[in-house]
């Protein structure tokens, strides 16, 4: 009975050995087979069966044998590639090219034409269409497409700046410029104009712009364009309209710095970068400018700065107040009028190393040949004592400046 039951299981032992065996057997059938595949020219087979029919790799590979000089064989792969998807755009747009390449330019006209109609309203790929017509001289179409892309919104940046770069290279003449691509497009054109500091361009689009549809600051910058380029009449008369003073008769803008500090135009310019240790804060004259020396740097100051467009021949008085406390070394802050373009200065006292707020009072006279304004600065110069690095703060607001001639400024 017993060598029965052991029997039995060695039959069993034995068909479990023989299943597990087979079990093995084909997992590494299994595992010869993927690395086989892997390993084998089989994957890639697979790969190219997978792609054969996506046209992006298709046009790719029509282009690398375009780019070799092997004219038909891109040819088929584009055709491949419209063959796989009739309305690819890429497709169409390089094998209109190819065909002009070798000559064929009236089958190149006749995609070019497919495409115009294909493609209306479209925005992607536009720019590349654009550029088709202008390689097959469709001035035309090109114009068009150039006026169109501009007024979309959902234009990316840096195709936005390709266009614009394109069209002010095309018609650099600011009149054919504006016909060329339409009024409706004026306010990109301007805006374009004054960041290129294209002064001409700028000044012309400025009387064909709509100005209600541009920032704030954009008017800002083409003040400064004005400014930078001796026009200091023109850009006083837009100031005066976008940032009047306040009070009128404050030929200073935001003396008492309540304001945003514009950097720029006729406003404070401060080199937020050079003074880390300044600020605006609350003080018992109002609002004030404050500057902090930290005892580091022997500083050689005159990074805050306002232009002001004062006429020739006339005279002035300059009043404020200033306050200080523990200042250190020989040199301290004070104020300087100096002119641009022309020889003209102008100081006051160096705050004392403390002192409570105090008025100061400057009379100066603007020589005649002082045409293009004249600029405040707060200035501070670099001490040549043993003891040179400053600290301590100093505070200055209530700026004013008035006319003090018989003639009113105009």
């Amino acid at each position: 009975m017993h060598s029965k039951g052991f029997i039995l299981l060695g039959i069993a032992f034995r068909i479990a050995l023989f299943l597990g065996l087979i079990a093995i057997t084909l997992y590494q059938l299994r595992v010869a087979f993927i690395a086989q595949t892997v390993y084998s020219d089989i994957a890639t087979k697979k790969e190219v069966r997978k792609y054969q029919n996506d046209p992006l790799l298709l046009v790719a590979y029509g282009k690398e044998e375009s780019a070799l000089g092997h004219h038909e064989k891109a040819r088929k792969w584009f055709q491949k590639a419209l063959y796989a998807n009739p309305v690819y755009i890429p497709a169409w747009l390089n094998l209109a090219e190819l065909e002009n390449d070798v000559g064929n330019i009236n089958r190149s006209l006749e995609i070019l034409n497919y495409l115009d109609d294909l493609m209306q309203g479209v925005l992607r790929w536009r720019w590349e269409k654009a550029m088709l017509a202008y390689l097959l001289g469709r001035e035309e179409m090109l114009q068009d497409d150039l006026s169109w892309l501009l007024q979309q919104k959902n234009l990316t940046r840096q195709t936005k700046q390709k266009v614009l770069n394109f069209v002010f290279s095309l018609w650099p003449e600011p009149a054919e410029l504006v016909k060329k691509m339409g009024k409706k497009n004026s306010t990109s054109l301007f805006v374009h104009a004054v960041r290129m500091k294209n002064i001409d361009t700028a000044s012309f689009l400025w009387t064909v712009t709509d100005h209600t549809l541009l920032e704030k600051k954009q008017v800002l910058q083409y003040i400064n364009l004005l400014i930078n380029n001796q026009k200091i009449n023109k850009a006083a008369l837009l100031w005066q309209e976008y940032y009047p003073n306040y009070p009128n008769n404050n030929l200073l803008y935001n003396g008492n710095f309540s304001l945003p500090l514009l950097q720029g135009g006729f406003g404070w310019r401060i080199w937020e970068r050079i003074l880390k240790k300044q600020g605006i804060e609350a003080t018992t004259e109002g609002s004030a400018l404050h500057l902090h020396f930290t005892g580091k740097q022997n500083i050689n100051l005159y990074h805050i700065e306002q232009i002001i467009p004062l006429p020739a021949g006339q005279t002035f008085k300059l009043t404020g107040k200033m306050r200080s406390k523990n200042l250190t070394t020989d040199q301290r802050p004070f104020l300087q009028l100096i002119g641009r373009k022309c020889s003209m200065r102008f100081v006051t006292e160096m705050v004392k190393s403390n002192q409570d707020w105090s008025r100061f009072s400057l009379h100066f006279t603007v020589p005649t040949k002082c045409n293009q304004g004249v600029e405040l600065r707060l200035c501070r110069l670099p001490s040549k004592k043993i003891d040179s690095l400053i600290s301590g703060d100093f505070w200055i607001t209530n700026l004013s400046l008035q006319n003090v001639s018989a003639s009113t400024f105009q």
